[in-house]
């Protein structure tokens, strides 16, 4: 490979192609739009009805998982796997609660939504992407490169840690993808674009050649041209630094350009390419042919901006319709027609003219309400049009159907139609989820090199103590993410799903006593793991507990200051059961 395909002017060109690509093929200068209609931001003189909020707020809370069941099996047979992949298992949970990974996916749910496509990404250590020669020490486990040298902050968010894996949420105007790319699975590069302070910058240890570099007080965006710019109006107390961030599959590299400086700002190997490039794409209407999606607001805009049409024809209509009156002159004072048009009732007007009251005072309607009712209608058409399209029910939105009374069964039928493409959308969170959680197990198979302890509950049901470090329980694991979870919760669902599980368990048990054999701890396991808000580890030590007299077992392994290998776990569960 020469220098000259992968100098500095040859990224900056393939960014610039990158953006074009966007706009020419994801209509990303419409991108802006989408967002405004989603933040109530119309024209003035026209009464919205926001389809695309209110769409919206309803397909993000049946789409994201609230509470995402990770499965984990081991590829391979054996106890000592079965105790890894719960080490696995326990590890994957803890992080996706303590990441807040939910409400990035929420936040990917809106951008497919509008955009048409949302993009994530997976990092450890630090926001900017982890530099081994900068780390603590030889483990290189974690580094210090949030901080300057006097300890103050030069990353802010508080989701990442040092030495933690994380998973964060793009603007996918600030994505930007080779031309032509089909999907992340094949792209040769990913270009990120954020804005950090030029003293943030500067202090960073991961990098050089910032002396000369130079803010402004607007964060400065690159446009497709090039060399013009699109500015925020409003300035801020920092001189901002617009940073392209690129993960270069070819090359396996993390750089770190600027559009004004003459040298790479950062150029290392990138340590978060281990199955393939650090992002994650989510796409709910994929093009064929391109990475990018179809927004469902791009689809639904000219529905919306024609129901607005009718609401506001409607409202001036009204307006026209309300009671006039014409009169000669001279007949009413202004006295008089301020009580004809006050909120008092029976006022008596003096009438001054000759001529008949019918002649002098005449009612003027232009009678309007045939064409409210035909408004009225074509809204309707049009909202059937829009649920149809996103495929959205009335009763999935949260609304009665239109007739009066309506069966079980039909509403039954609906609401299955409607769940056939609510699940192809909550599937594909889960496969973006069970992307993510890989990778995050490859961190830590990679970076967690110092010995931890977890515990968790083995294949007898027990609950163990192990210790362990990345490296030793690096394996291949199956692993699943239910998408089945999101479902809406009440009261009354949950307690009927008590029920349901104390009445399931006690004939499971039933059955299974009559041939004098156990119900197996995993049929057990996945049992309880098809209800909500059940501690399945606490749950499967306190009935392993019971099993065995009510009493823990003490020694080895049964105690977090006594922790063993899973190896040894393993040994001493099988010495147990040839007892």
């Amino acid at each position: 490979m020469s220098e000259k395909e992968r100098s500095l002017e040859w990224y900056k060109n393939a960014i610039r192609n990158g953006m074009t690509f966007q706009v020419r093929f994801a209509k990303s200068n419409m991108w802006p739009q989408y967002k405004a209609y989603y933040r109530h931001e119309f024209t003035q003189n026209v009464l919205p009805v926001n389809l695309v909020f209110s769409i919206l707020r309803s397909l993000v809370p049946q789409t994201y998982l609230r509470n995402p069941s990770v499965s984990v099996t081991a590829t391979k047979p054996g106890i000592v796997y079965e105790f890894h992949a719960r080490l696995v298992e326990e590890i994957d949970r803890w992080l996706l609660r303590e990441l807040m990974t939910k409400y990035e996916i929420k936040k990917m749910i809106t951008d497919s939504f509008l955009c048409g496509i949302s993009t994530g990404f997976i990092g450890y250590d630090s926001e900017f992407g982890f530099s081994q020669k900068h780390s603590l020490d030889q483990s290189g486990i974690a580094s210090l490169t949030q901080f300057d040298k006097k300890g103050y902050r030069t990353e802010y968010n508080s989701n990442i840690n040092p030495g933690m894996p994380w998973f964060l949420r793009a603007r996918p105007e600030d994505v930007v993808f080779p031309w032509g790319c089909e999907s992340m699975a094949n792209a040769e590069w990913v270009a990120m674009r954020v804005f950090r302070p030029l003293e943030d910058l500067k202090a960073d240890p991961k990098y050089k050649n910032t002396d000369k570099l130079a803010g402004s007080y607007t964060q400065r965006r690159t446009a497709v041209a090039g060399a013009v710019f699109i500015e925020d109006p409003l300035p801020t107390d920092h001189e901002w630094v617009e940073l392209w961030q690129v993960h270069d599959a070819k090359t396996k590299e993390i750089l770190g350009i600027t559009m004004d400086a003459d040298d790479f700002l950062r150029k290392e190997e990138d340590l978060m390419q281990i199955e393939g490039l650090p992002g994650e794409t989510l796409v709910f209407n994929p093009d064929p042919d391109y990475i990018y999606g179809i927004p469902d607001a791009r689809i639904i805009e000219p529905q919306l901006l024609e129901l607005n049409e009718i609401r506001t024809q409607a409202m001036k209509h009204r307006r026209i319709d309300i009671l006039k009156f014409l009169y000669s002159k001279g007949a009413l004072t202004k006295d008089a027609i301020e009580r004809l048009t006050n909120e008092n009732v029976q006022a008596g007007v003096e009438v001054d003219s000759d001529m008949p009251i019918s002649q002098a005072v005449l009612p003027f309607t232009p009678g309007a309400s045939g064409i409210l009712a035909d408004m009225e209608r074509m809204g309707e058409v049009i909202r059937g049009d829009v649920r149809e399209t996103v495929g959205f029910s009335r009763v999935s939105t949260g609304e009665y159907q239109g007739k009066t009374h309506v069966s079980a069964k039909e509403t039954d039928v609906v609401q299955w139609a409607n769940q056939i493409r609510l699940d192809e959308r909550r599937d594909m969170v889960a496969d973006l989820l069970t992307n993510v959680v890989r990778k995050f197990n490859q961190i830590v198979f990679t970076h967690w090199t110092t010995s931890m302890v977890k515990s968790v509950v083995g294949p007898d049901g027990a609950k163990w103590w192990l210790q362990f470090t990345g490296p030793e329980i690096r394996s291949e694991y199956n692993i699943k993410i239910d998408p089945n979870d999101a479902g809406v919760t009440n009261p009354m669902t949950k307690k009927k799903d008590a029920l349901d599980m104390a009445s399931g368990y006690a004939q499971m048990n039933m059955g299974l006593a009559k041939s004098g054999v156990p119900a197996p701890m995993e049929i057990q396991r996945q049992f309880f793991s098809q209800f909500e808000g059940i501690n399945i580890e606490k749950l499967m030590s306190q009935l392993s507990q019971m099993a065995g007299g009510g009493q823990p077992r003490p020694g080895a392994g049964q105690n977090p200051d006594q922790p063993v290998p899973p190896e040894a776990a393993a040994q001493m569960m099988m010495q147990q059961r040839g007892r």
